[in-house]
């Protein structure tokens, strides 16, 4: 009950063009208080026969991250993130659409932007279970006691090790690479 994931939306959009961008002169935006606190333009990568776009005019995929909490309702960050879950689980793909519309209607306007216009497809990538939970000085009271929870989770099963970022909580990589580490020398 104390490593709650939380939920994570990527979505994906493909811009008919990125002419309001340039305007603005931005590569990302920033929009903490916005669903999608993130929006930024792909990076500009040539892979095999792909390459990116190399003008404005030309249609370019756009990156919008979603981390669906509740803050401001006297929740604790285990509460929000489990409530966030709950909020993911009932969208449909037409509000995921509506929502990310209004947000890119608001947000690159004053460059130009017409969603109506300039949105050509959008794709949702949800995942209600994203990233593991982390330990977190300002709402966690006693840091030796989740550090003893920490340890009993990730206890072998029998001939199962647990190897993974969850183990750490930490939603990384450089955790899962440690933490398959550990569990490999726990085998010997």
């Amino acid at each position: 009950m104390q490593n709650v994931k939380y939920p994570l939306v990527y979505t994906k959009v493909t811009l008919r063009n990125w002419h309001s961008f340039l305007k603005l002169g931005v590569h990302e935006i920033y929009a903490p208080t916005m669903p999608y606190s993130r929006v930024k333009l792909d990076c500009p990568v040539d892979i095999g026969d792909y390459r990116h776009p190399r003008g404005p005019a030309q249609p370019i995929g756009l990156h919008m991250v979603y981390v669906p909490v509740s803050p401001n309702q006297g929740l604790d960050a285990r509460a929000q993130v489990r409530a966030g879950r709950a909020k993911l689980y009932a969208m449909s793909f037409e509000q995921f659409e509506a929502m990310t519309g209004d947000q890119l209607q608001r947000t690159p306007e004053p460059g130009g932007f017409d969603h109506q216009r300039d949105l050509m497809e959008t794709t949702v990538n949800r995942w209600p279970h994203g990233y593991a939970g982390f330990w977190n000085a300002l709402y966690d009271e006693d840091l030796d006691a989740a550090e003893a929870i920490i340890v009993q989770a990730r206890q072998p099963l029998g001939h199962v090790n647990i190897a993974n970022s969850d183990a750490a909580w930490d939603a990384y990589m450089h955790a899962a690479i440690d933490e398959a580490w550990r569990a490999v020398g726990e085998l010997a």
